[in-house]
């Protein structure tokens, strides 16, 4: 998905989360014996109307959301994933995108929820709920400036879905539910435990990222807990929780242990058979350059706070230890790891630096110079010509004259509208999941792309057309292809024209479904052909998938080619071939 976007990234639960659960069987937490006793007075009430404040906060910075026009680089994925759902339901393959993408490998709720509810109602709730969370959690847990971590905390999180990213919002809202579960005091711990359990889970099926930094919440309150010696509990009295339990090597856990594990296990537990069933694999693009942005921040974070805190220092190390396997390791992960650092370095900062006031402020103001948390590129882009169907509606009306259209390569605008508009009318060659993209296209990842291998890309994607919007500004990493088709290429011939658009046929393609076969019909939900009795074995370049079905007078299907799939006919007649959790048709 967007490169902002997919798939996994790290302890931000960590640098929130101020101590474990501080329930009754609980009696220290991250901050030590100070944390669990209580604020009298007016203070005391002070603290109790921050989330009130910070939740209030998060509602006009939404709604201002909400009556501004489209923006985010990553708000085109979220608003085509909203769309198949509402056209083709559970449908598990998206046939628009990449010859098939799995649509539950990004997500398992949250496009059913951006079709019921629209995409950016959806991502405005998820940030004001997680603002009520992160505002309840800094009182809970003793920031120094509740209100102003609080209300710095609305601002990024609300600033997040500037960019679009709404999977990653709702998943955020329940990693942040599944630490308030932990962390208060009512109801019973076993009840505590296990709807923290099912939050973590939840947040992991609707964003892996969200999943993964719940995970190294717990991570980090793992490892705080951790002392050396065997003797009482040197940060609270000495009870039985006090003493903590006895490890190998004269270690002890100062604290119990199962509020730590629900939050790193749950997580992995729903991610792998999400992964397993619909995983789409490939590699997020992660620069040194931001890496190294993102882990200055961190070990500021990490140097900045007293040593008390050790919760949200050791989030602060695993963040920068996440930081740079991302970078060195190739996964799904990859930039998405910026998040945590971008996102919660701040309002961190902002609650726990024991500071004076200028010596705070000027540390905040350098920590936005260094890496802003809200991306202001995406905000000066809102509601630019592009976002609008309107603007790919003509190119739509000529390829559905031009049906039946095998696949089209739109060269990839920056923010990749044309992945949510174009996709209900012709298959797309590409779309817009970064790490798909990397993973099954990495020509255009690489420099040197010149028309000897676009051509053969072009022919072994079934493209038939390539659309080219000459006066609007590529994705970074299709700067190369549009130079290249503007410049003219002998494969590529000019078939129409308007005053936005570009369309080449290209000569001589490779087709959807192999001769004898005859498309019929491509949409994001099926595709349509007919074969004859003698026809064998068709290749039909569609990306296998142990979901796939097939409908039709006899035949079968099976992995061919190139990971591309083989329907074997052995009756003559019009074939359908689609997608269903209760697959059919294999041989």
């Amino acid at each position: 998905m967007p490169e902002s976007v997919p798939r996994a990234a790290a302890p931000a639960a960590a640098l929130r989360s101020a101590g474990p659960a501080a329930g009754p069987e609980s009696v220290t937490t991250s901050v030590g014996a100070a944390a669990t006793r209580p604020v009298a007075g007016a203070a005391s009430g002070r603290r109790r109307g921050v989330p009130l404040l910070v939740t209030g906060a998060a509602l006009v910075l939404a709604a201002a959301f909400l009556l501004a026009p489209p923006m985010g680089t990553d708000l085109a994925a979220q608003v085509a994933r909203a769309d198949f759902v509402d056209r083709h339901g559970t449908t598990p393959v998206d046939l628009g995108w990449y010859g098939g993408v799995h649509q539950y490998g990004y997500s398992l709720l949250t496009a059913g929820l951006g079709a019921l509810l629209g995409v950016r109602v959806v991502g405005a709730v998820a940030a004001v709920l997680s603002a009520a969370a992160l505002g309840w959690l800094f009182v809970r847990h003793r920031a120094r400036r509740p209100l102003l971590a609080g209300l710095l905390g609305a601002v990024v999180l609300v600033g997040n879905l500037a960019s679009g990213r709404i999977t990653f919002a709702v998943g955020l809202a329940l990693g942040l539910a599944a630490l308030v579960a932990v962390s208060a005091e009512r109801p019973s711990r076993p009840l505590r435990l296990t709807l923290a359990a099912l939050l973590a889970a939840f947040a992991t099926w609707a964003s892996p990222v969200a999943g993964l930094f719940t995970g190294l919440a717990g991570a980090a309150l793992l490892l705080a807990s951790l002392r050396p010696g065997t003797g009482p509990n040197v940060d609270g009295p000495h009870t039985a929780a006090g003493r903590g339990r006895p490890l190998p090597g004269g270690w002890r856990f100062d604290r119990p242990l199962a509020e730590s594990l629900t939050l790193c296990v749950a997580p992995a537990i729903a991610l792998a058979p999400m992964a397993v069933l619909f995983g789409n694999g490939g590699t997020q693009p992660y620069t040194a350059e931001s890496m190294r942005i993102n882990v200055a921040l961190a070990v500021l974070v990490l140097f900045v706070l007293p040593r008390r805190r050790r919760v949200l220092r050791t989030g602060a190390a695993l963040a920068v230890l996440l930081l740079v396997a991302a970078h060195y390791v190739p996964s799904p992960i990859g930039s998405n790891a910026l998040r945590l650092p971008m996102l919660f370095a701040l309002p961190v900062l902002a609650g726990y630096a024991p500071l004076p006031v200028r010596w705070l402020a000027a540390l905040l103001a350098a920590a936005v110079w260094w890496q802003s948390p809200v991306m202001t590129s995406d905000l000066g882009r809102a509601g630019s010509a592009e976002t609008s169907a309107a603007f790919h509606r003509p190119l739509a009306d000529e390829l559905a004259r031009r049906a039946p259209v095998g696949r089209v390569e739109v060269v990839p605008l920056r923010d990749h509208w044309e992945s949510a508009y174009l996709p209900s009318t012709v298959p797309l060659a590409r779309g817009w999941e970064r790490q798909v993209d990397t993973d099954r296209n990495g020509l255009f990842y690489r420099t040197g792309l010149d028309a000897d291998t676009y051509a053969d890309w072009l022919r072994r994607n079934a493209v038939q057309y390539v659309a080219l919007a000459p006066d609007s500004v590529p994705d970074r990493w299709a700067r190369e292809e549009a130079a290249l088709v503007a410049g003219g290429l002998p494969y590529l011939r000019e078939v129409w024209r308007d005053d936005t658009w570009r369309l080449y046929a290209v000569a001589d393609p490779t087709p959807l479904v192999a001769a004898p076969g005859r498309l019929v019909a491509a949409d994001p939900g099926q595709v349509r052909f007919t074969a004859p009795a003698d026809a064998g074995d068709l290749l039909v370049r569609v990306r296998w998938s142990r979901w796939l079905s097939l409908e039709g007078p006899g035949g079968c299907l099976t992995r061919g080619p190139d990971d591309w799939i083989t329907v074997r006919v052995d009756r003559a007649g019009e074939y359908r071939l689609t997608s269903s959790l209760r697959p059919r048709g294999g041989c």
